[in-house]
């Protein structure tokens, strides 16, 4: 009975917290794969430096956090910081036994606005034990938000190897647990995001020699889905840049060329009024506050399955938490 009230007090917080234009604050967090080549000199550099260039290239003012920018590389100009760390399973941040914990780590910096966290490859090569893997990643993102009030943290369904029995018997089972963790440990304050970077990932062709790290295709693979789910949730930004990429644009997923049904709806969404925008989220015949809700817990799957043209409420050329806000006004 108290929902309308709250959601109220979530778009105020939110717009505040994240006005149009504001610097947006990510913390890239895991092991090798988020750290990328151990060279400095590398050719390929990191999916972070993929991710960064296109945030900014469209006018994005992004600011990279970590404790470190090893390994430095030099053939790339962007904001290096990271805590993407060689050889770390889920558990090896939850203590300062043998490495700096977590909690220790993120102490040398401001709280993140996001976390892009993929980890989970190193326990699958070590085959801890699944239930250990699991309340280990709990405790994690439990730190990240005492350590972050509000953080959106960004948790993946992590890549595969080139070890099909690997993938099958230790990857997909981790991932596979995900989407329920994601839901237990959201908060209404801090959501915790899924993101896919198993599927449309080749485990063959798309890694390094060791089967296990990404190549360049690779990194620009899970820049790719990264910047799919974090831009619906970032605030819109000022303009592009004038700079120019040396890089192939990474694109955003093709939407779908109508309308689908949106996850938890009774039906495909309506157009009620005409206008060639679909307020009618859940396809009940009625626009209601159900409707609010709906778009706020999908706007990541809205963007990436329906038609921009359909569901983009006020018309910047984006699905966002401004349309969340407009589809409430219009009540």
């Amino acid at each position: 009975m108290h929902l309308r009230p709250l959601f109220i007090l979530l778009l105020i917080l939110a717009l505040a917290v994240l006005p149009a234009g504001a610097k947006v604050t990510i913390l890239p967090l895991g092991d090798s794969i988020t750290r990328g080549d151990t060279s400095a000199d590398s050719t390929s550099g990191s999916y972070r430096y993929y991710l960064y260039s296109n945030l900014t290239a469209v006018g994005y003012d992004v600011d990279f956090v970590g404790s470190t920018t090893f390994p430095d590389f030099t053939r790339f100009t962007f904001d290096q910081d990271h805590e993407g760390h060689s050889g770390y399973e889920t558990g090896t941040y939850l203590s300062d036994k043998q490495t700096q914990s977590l909690v220790t780590l993120m102490s040398a910096y401001a709280p993140p606005d996001f976390v892009l966290l993929h980890i989970g490859t190193n326990d699958a090569l070590q085959q801890i034990p699944l239930a250990m893997r699991l309340a280990n990643l709990r405790q994690v993102i439990g730190i990240l938000q005492n350590r972050s009030p509000g953080v959106t943290i960004l948790l993946a369904q992590i890549i595969p190897t080139s070890n099909t029995y690997r993938n099958t018997n230790q990857i997909v089972l981790f991932n596979n647990a995900l989407p329920a963790i994601a839901a237990e440990c959201s908060r209404p304050d801090s959501r915790v995001v899924l993101v896919d970077h198993y599927s449309g990932f080749d485990g063959v062709n798309d890694t390094q020699a060791d089967g296990i790290h990404p190549n360049a295709n690779g990194m620009r693979k899970m820049a790719s889905t990264w910047y799919a789910a974090l831009v619906p949730l970032l605030p819109f930004p000022p303009s592009p840049t004038t700079a120019v990429t040396t890089f192939p644009t990474i694109p955003l997923p093709t939407p779908t060329a109508s309308v689908v049904t949106v996850p938890g709806a009774n039906g495909p969404p309506r157009d009620l009024n005409g206008d060639g925008r679909y307020e009618d989220m859940n396809g009940n015949g009625r626009q209601d506050f159900a409707d609010v809700v709906l778009y706020f817990n999908q706007m990541t799957w809205i963007a990436t399955n329906e038609p921009l043209s359909a569901f983009d409420l006020n018309a910047n050329g984006r699905i966002d938490f401004a349309d969340v806000v407009r589809l409430f006004e219009s009540l």
